[in-house]
């Protein structure tokens, strides 16, 4: 549990830093990126080009993410990475 409210943390502090992020939503690790686009093609690309897998929402402009409580910080970096990338 210690290590999912870290994690958490710094996964709010490296997504605040994400260019066209409306909002973060959720609590833990259960979150939600709200962008001001619709993002179903910045899905499908995290999934075919950089193999990332996010949930989706009825919201179309939401990511949702829910990692696994084992999750770590280079994982967190990758994800952050990939989506930087895609959003210049």
């Amino acid at each position: 549990m210690t290590n999912a409210a870290d994690i958490s943390e710094y996964f709010m502090e490296q997504a605040k830093k994400l260019p066209k992020l409306k909002s973060i939503k959720g609590r833990g690790l259960m979150l939600g990126l709200e962008f001001d686009f619709p993002i179903s093609e910045l899905r499908k690309t995290l999934i075919f080009k950089h193999h990332i897998f996010t949930g989706s929402s009825k919201n179309p402009n939401l990511i949702r993410i829910l990692p696994p409580l084992t999750v770590k910080k280079s994982h967190i970096d990758m994800f952050i990475e990939a989506l930087h990338s895609e959003l210049k």
